[in-house]
């Protein structure tokens, strides 16, 4: 509470003009001796409360004056005549200056208060505003955190492929080899039957190797979800077995350990390779100077208790084991080697997210992973999956009988001459009359001149119209509505599997085959989409 100073004093002079012409008035009504103080007291107050100190100090001594110079005897005078009005006027005097200092300290603690609750909003009003701007900063540093981690772990896997390379390079160099060197000698050995046959199947044999190799790393690369299917842990570790030596180089022993009769798994094989591939290299790396890695793999059923501990199913499991003989870690860096961007590497030689990424994927296929290791003794890793159930697996689906190959046309459909012939040929083999077309555009040119396939067998990644247009563009010529079709691709991309199962569940008369594709596996697609059009 307060004024300013000049309208304070002029609010204080006017107050104690009122309450002295209020108490001239009251005097024909008071007794003269008494009541001198009576109406000065309120105009005090309200000086104080509403001007502040100074005009409550010239209200009051204004009061004190007037009271004793106008309503004490002698009236008119400064004298006094008796010790009760001397009393009297110092009681007044007191009463005046305690009012006065009271309504201050109120007025002092409401200023305070209103000043406090001012504060308290402005507070609650930048602690909003920097709560608001703390939610804002945690959002964009986890999407980035979440964005850095996503980017990292396929740079590893990206990473992990490059050391790859040669040794890939090296596989399709013997399979090219192989081939080139049959395709010569059956040249020149055209008039030998069984050299040309024996020959061939050598060739055979050779692109069934390369499709291998080629298959396996598309599927290393993959990213996305878990896609489950049935694992033979023995045959995948043999698998393996080039791309660990490729990989890891010659001044690193290897040993394969595997036990008989392993139980199946139901889990990507793609992302367990992944795992495998890269626990191995972290070995590696731990045996600068070399060493022995062995990876091996056992069947074992644990307790109740010991599966509890390791959050594993009551059951059998297969136990994958990766050990070295390397440097080993002390207690600290095993106590977070588990731990994402966690990396006793050197900047840039690792991401620190090899044994986290290993621990997601065994965690997500239901199993454990532990890790043991200690100065100079070396490390092992443990990887422990639950082996599928008969209720996982279902029933063993047997082939279906081949039926006897009708004389069903084919369009074939495939912008690389090479591929395109051997298809051609490979198919009139079998019986199967073929017209090729190098493009979409030019199958559909044959559509509308009057072509009637019984099937199409199209590349899937064609310039111009892919293999998805093309079908989409003869599909919709009422002739051709019902066209079985073969797509055939040679990749595998993050997203392209889901489109292609999708499309194939709503059409029972599509197949999507992978290349390199046989030509036994192609005429079964083709005897099985030929039963599947008659049947529907």
């Amino acid at each position: 509470m307060g004024l300013g100073t000049l309208r304070g004093c002029l609010l204080a002079v006017g107050l104690f003009a009122v309450a002295l012409a209020g108490r001239f008035a009251l005097a024909p009504v008071l007794p003269p001796l008494g009541f001198p103080f009576l109406t000065f007291f309120p105009a005090v107050l309200l000086a104080t409360y509403f001007a502040g100190l100074g005009p409550g100090l010239l209200t009051g001594l204004l009061s004190i004056l007037a009271a004793w110079f106008f309503f004490i005897e002698p009236y008119g005078s400064f004298a006094l005549k008796t010790t009760a009005d001397r009393i009297a006027l110092v009681f007044f005097i007191s009463i005046i200056l305690i009012d006065i200092l009271v309504i201050h300290r109120m007025n002092a603690a409401v200023a305070r208060l209103a000043d406090e609750q001012q504060r308290s909003a402005r507070l609650a009003e930048e602690l909003r505003r920097l709560n608001t701007l703390l939610e804002e900063r945690v959002r964009q540093e986890v999407a980035a955190r979440e964005a850095a981690h996503v980017k990292l772990a396929q740079d590893q896997r990206l990473r992990a492929l490059g050391q790859l390379a040669g040794g890939v390079a090296h596989d399709f160099n013997n399979v090219m080899q192989a081939v080139q060197s049959g395709a010569s000698l059956i040249r020149r050995r055209a008039e030998s039957p069984e050299a040309v046959r024996h020959l061939a199947q050598m060739v055979e044999e050779a692109t069934r190797r390369g499709a291998s190799v080629t298959r396996r790393l598309l599927a290393f690369a993959k990213r996305g979800e878990m896609r489950l299917e049935p694992v033979d842990p023995a045959r995948l570790l043999g698998g393996l077995r080039e791309i660990f030596w490729h990989t890891l180089g010659t001044h690193i022993e290897i040993r394969i350990d595997v036990a008989p009769q392993l139980p199946v798994l139901l889990t990507d094989p793609g992302q367990l390779e992944t795992v495998l591939v890269n626990l191995a290299t972290n070995a590696r790396d731990a045996m600068p100077r070399g060493g022995i890695l062995t990876i091996g793999a056992r069947s074992e059923t644990l307790s109740p208790d010991r599966a509890a501990a390791l959050g594993l199913a009551d059951g059998p499991c297969v136990t994958f084991t990766v050990r070295d003989t390397g440097e080993g870690m002390s207690a600290e860096v095993l106590a977070r080697a588990g731990e994402p961007f966690f990396s006793t590497k050197a900047v840039g030689s690792g991401t620190g997210l090899g044994l986290a990424m290993a621990r997601g994927f065994v965690e997500q296929s239901g199993g454990a992973l532990e890790i043991e290791s200690a100065p100079g003794v070396g490390t092992a890793v443990t990887i422990r999956l639950p082996a599928a159930t008969p209720d996982q697996l279902g029933e063993e689906v047997q082939p279906l009988p081949l039926p006897a190959p009708r004389r069903r046309r084919v369009l074939l459909v495939d912008d690389d001459a090479l591929v395109r012939d051997f298809l051609a040929e490979s198919l009139g083999e079998e019986g199967y009359p073929v017209v090729r077309a190098s493009s979409g555009a030019g199958a559909l040119a044959l559509l509308a001149a009057g072509e009637e396939p019984d099937f199409l067998v199209t590349d899937c990644e064609m310039a111009g119209m892919d293999g998805l247009a093309l079908l989409d563009a003869a599909r919709a010529v009422p002739a051709f509505t019902r066209l079985p079709t073969i797509l055939l691709t040679g990749k595998v991309e993050h997203g392209l599997d889901k489109v292609f199962a999708e499309r194939m569940a709503a059409d029972p008369l599509l197949r999507i085959l992978h290349k390199p594709v046989g030509v036994e596996e192609l005429t079964r697609e083709l005897a099985l989409l030929e039963q599947q059009g008659r049947a529907s």
